[in-house]
């Protein structure tokens, strides 16, 4: 079973209804909630009757430049098994040349039997390049805008295919996954200010970045040696959270900050998005149509860390760590709580004109988080978090053949709020962050900037009886789950490099409404589940989309719409009640409406494999 597919709390049986205790910081005594389990699989679930070929697909779609590309296979039909993390590997030769833009598609094939939906993670070098999942089963497609990466995909690359997926025979999990992956690579002018150095972080023993933290390792730290000549740096990481934290927007505590320290200093924060993979909360929602940042993750954060080269020596070390992890194992004395992390640190690297001195201006960092708040109430139990952060570093960098100013501010909110009994829990997170980094200077100028939210709200009520006994595992349990869920991200997005602006403003909405009712056999502790027999089975799942991608105010809008519906006990494939997608070309003489394009509004689950 995928190792990051569960949100539970630990449960125990009390007249009849499963429910889960909490522990304090005080004394709280008769604090239940819902049992909502990790991941629910059916074995058998139909065929799709219908065009188009990909059963689900990205929302996000990136629109190529109108040139032929060159295409480089990079997989074709690989077989991913019993795979776990080990890695499928080959070597490819990109043709080296100018390119204006890279994309990479990656579709997956389901087959032989029932599967839970995967991770799967593509590495360039060691470096990660791609993050996202499968579908439960059947088919997928997702892209990735690789452009950033450029002057690593060249010449002779050695990637990295790794799908996470396992076996349960006994109960009837034996999905094989193909994978294809192709490299499309435009010709024409590349972008100005593309890194030319990528050193990935925290390798693992298949030589790939990725780690795992938990409440008994938290905190992962990884010596550096900059390069000679790098006038600037940045991170970029990717993360999920795992086991007992896959919902961790509604656990107890609800919030998770990713911190990055830079010798001992915090330098960052990323705020990671609240994905939901195609089993998650209730496996119907999502067929056909799939939640957020789920076949592949579309919204980076990269964390301009220039002003921290003028600290930079032989011994310097970058670190992360994932906020109140330690305080989940407090509350409720389980360590179970993962998160997986791959890292790049970009540079950009002239060797011929090193750094000859530099004084860091600014070193300014403060992080608060009011940790858990529970109140008692008449109809349950109330908790309250909120935090926020506000960083700065600037720095003056002397190079033999110039000099550049760096100056960069990162400032973020976060709040979470819940109430909950043993049959009903309403959840609402919100995460609200921004970066300004500028460098001016005789070698270039640069601004970057983001302004993004992630907000999420969901409700729902859970009826759980066991019909076998529940301390034995596996066991049965009569189950029935209603809820509605309003998912959003709103992404705002600009890098200029002398001159050269490139903008994405995100606006995506996923709202869905539904359950089900049935037999369940819980498998494990996490709450993965097999779904032995159904009862009633009703979701329509609606998704909006507005992106624009613009260079030097040219470029286009996508407009995307779906709905799918699910109304069948007997045939769990569900259809799309519609789907419409559009590009409208925009010039640089008829700029869109800032309000139209960035509208920020305010807006436990089960993870089901259908």
């Amino acid at each position: 079973m995928r190792k990051s597919i569960a949100f539970i709390l630990l449960f125990s049986l009390l007249a009849g209804i499963i429910m889960v205790p909490i522990a304090t910081s005080q004394a709280v005594s008769g604090i239940s909630r819902p049992l909502i389990l990790g991941n629910i699989t059916v074995l058998n679930s139909g065929k799709i009757p219908y065009d188009p070929p990909y059963y689900s697909f990205e929302a996000y779609q990136i629109h190529p430049p109108n040139v032929t590309p060159g295409v480089v296979r990079i997989a074709t039909n690989v077989v991913f098994n019993n795979s776990g993390l080990t890695p499928y590997i080959v070597h490819v030769n990109i043709p080296k040349g100018n390119y204006s833009m890279l994309i990479l598609n990656v579709s997956i094939n389901e087959s032989n039997g029932a599967q839970y939906d995967r991770p799967v993670y593509i590495f360039a070098n060691g470096v990660p390049i791609f993050w996202g999942s499968t579908q439960q089963f059947l088919n997928s497609t997702a892209e990735i805008d690789l452009t950033m990466f450029e002057n690593l995909l060249s010449g002779n690359v050695t990637f990295q295919l790794v799908l996470e997926n396992f076996y349960d025979a006994k109960i009837g999990i034996t999905g094989i996954y193909k994978m294809n992956v192709i490299l499309y690579l435009y010709p024409g002018t590349p972008p100005k200010g593309l890194p030319n150095y990528f050193m990935p972080l925290f390798l693992n023993k298949y030589n790939y970045s990725y780690i795992i933290l938990n409440p008994l390792n938290d905190y992962i730290s990884q010596n550096l040696t900059i390069p000679n000549g790098a006038y600037k740096m940045a991170l970029l990481l990717y993360e999920e959270g795992g086991g007992l934290d896959e919902f961790w927007y509604a656990n107890e505590p609800a919030t998770r900050e990713i911190q990055v320290f830079y010798d001992n200093r915090l330098v960052g924060i990323v705020n990671p998005y609240q994905t939901i993979y195609t089993g998650g909360i209730d496996s119907f929602w999502w067929k056909p149509v799939t939640s957020i940042n789920t076949l592949s993750f579309h919204s980076p954060y990269i964390i301009d860390l220039t002003p921290l080269l003028a600290i930079s020596s032989p011994n310097n070390a970058i670190a992360v760590t994932v906020t109140n992890l330690e305080t989940a194992l407090q509350l409720t004395g389980t360590a179970a709580y993962d998160w997986d992390i791959a890292g790049v640190l970009m540079l950009w690297v002239n060797g011929s004109n090193p750094l000859i001195s530099a004084k860091l201006l600014t070193a300014y960092s403060r992080f608060m988080d009011s940790s858990p708040i529970f109140n008692p109430g008449l109809v349950g139990e109330y908790y309250q978090e909120g935090g926020a952060y506000l960083l700065n570093y600037s720095a003056i960098l002397q190079f033999r053949d110039g000099i550049e100013y760096s100056d960069v501010v990162q400032e973020g909110r976060f709040y979470a709020y819940q109430t909950f009994n043993q049959l009903y829990e309403k959840a609402y997170l919100g995460e609200n962050f921004m970066e300004y980094a500028i460098e001016r200077g005789s070698l270039y100028n640069s601004t970057l900037y983001y302004d993004v939210y992630y907000p999420i709200f969901m409700q729902f009520s859970v009826f759980a009886s066991p019909i076998s006994n529940p301390h034995v595992i596996p066991y049965n349990l009569s189950y029935e789950q209603n809820g509605t869920l309003n998912l959003g991200l709103y992404y705002y997005y600009t890098n200029i490099f002398d001159n050269q602006n490139l903008t994405i403003k995100t606006t995506e909405n996923i709202t869905t409404v539904g359950g089900f009712s049935g037999i369940i056999e819980v498998i494990n502790r996490y709450g993965g589940a097999v779904l032995v027999s159904i009862t009633s089975n009703n979701a329509l799942t609606t998704k909006s989309l507005v992106n624009y991608i613009l260079l030097n105010g040219s470029g286009y809008k996508e407009i995307f719409s779906a709905q799918g519906l699910q109304n069948s006990t007997t045939n769990f494939v569900g259809y799309y009640v519609y789907q419409k997608i559009q590009f409208i070309p925009i010039n640089n003489s008829d700029p869109p409406n800032v309000d139209e394009m960035f509208l920020v509004k305010p807006i436990h689950f089960l993870r089901v494999i259908v």
